[in-house]
């Protein structure tokens, strides 16, 4: 009988080991993302400025009020946003230094994107 509860509770901690618990963090998706809106040519959510590592994976998600064009200078990459929909650019931070993440057409200064090692 000893035998039996000794492997039960060697299981039962097994199990418990292995599952998360309310203070593991949850699983990485591969990609960040980070939100922002756009409102009359001005920021009205989002951070200032975006901080990745390199090699991270990272999506920009811009919601306008007008269509724009959003870019991220230095990775030359774009997304058109129609007003009210969020438009996304997806990328792998790869090259270091501080870009500027803006909408064209009007102007709007999105965020600043920080790409450390």
């Amino acid at each position: 009988m000893r035998r039996i509860c000794g492997i039960t509770v060697a299981a039962l901690l097994a199990l418990t080991g292995c599952s998360g618990s309310a203070q593991d963090p949850a699983p990485s998706t591969g990609t960040r993302t980070v939100k922002f809106s756009v409102t009359d040519g001005k920021r009205t959510a989002g951070p200032e400025e975006v901080a990745v590592r390199t090699g991270e994976n990272v999506a920009l998600e811009v919601t306008s009020d007008q269509p724009d064009e959003l870019h991220v200078h230095g990775y030359d990459k774009a997304a058109q946003l129609a007003p009210g929909v969020p438009g996304t650019v997806s990328f792998t931070a790869n090259i270091d230094g501080i870009f500027e993440v803006e909408l064209h057409k009007s102007g709007a200064a999105v965020t600043k994107l920080r790409v450390s090692g």
